[in-house]
């Protein structure tokens, strides 16, 4: 059985998307520190094991832009777009600084690779890591499977996950957890209603 560091590195681009987006969890945040942002990195074969390449609070602060800003771009793959104000656990300004930090995380087309892919550019470890991530996005949309991964509509959640369905129409993260939480709801209105 593969150790967790051998599974992650060879995880898929939109798995490893996934999982960064889903560091934000009920019970608290996996990149609530500098070494939680370090030790997912280390993980997830997106940073060297050497002394010098570990997160500080500024690296921390540009992954969780980074985060969000992802979870609204998979917000926006849902079916039924979320209406402003957002009572829903997405941050407004989330892709205002999504694109302030791709603009500092440059990627560059690799023409000696088959096929030819973006990769990272800069030279800090970390922001090295983030710009992977970035080349991940590119990797999922040149493969189309960027559409199905989305965030989950249950304002109480937006946990990320990837929309195996064959007809792309999944809307919740868990049908019998957020899906039943929304359906309940929306009974209780109906009959508070009528």
């Amino acid at each position: 059985m593969p150790s967790e560091i051998e599974a992650a590195a060879g995880l898929a681009p939109v798995d490893r998307i996934v999982e960064f987006v889903n560091t934000r969890r009920a019970d608290g945040d996996g990149l609530g520190t500098p070494e939680q942002l370090t030790s997912w990195l280390h993980t997830h074969d997106l940073l060297p094991l050497s002394a010098q390449a570990a997160a500080d609070a500024g690296d921390r602060e540009r992954a969780v832009w980074l985060r969000e800003g992802l979870r609204a771009l998979l917000a926006e793959n849902n079916a039924e777009p979320v209406t402003s104000p957002r009572p829903d656990g997405l941050d407004p300004a989330a892709r205002t600084q999504l694109a302030t930090l791709t603009a500092a995380l440059p990627l560059r087309l690799d023409v000696t690779s088959v096929p030819p892919r973006l990769v990272a550019q800069p030279r800090e470890p970390v922001d090295h890591a983030l710009a992977t991530l970035l080349a991940d996005v590119a990797t999922a949309v040149a493969a189309g499977t960027w559409p199905r991964l989305k965030a989950c509509r249950e304002p109480s959640c937006r946990w990320a996950f990837y929309d195996h369905s064959r007809n792309h129409g999944r809307t919740w993260c868990s049908m019998n957890v957020c899906g039943n939480r929304v359906k309940v709801r929306a009974s209780q209105r109906r009959r508070a209603g009528g």
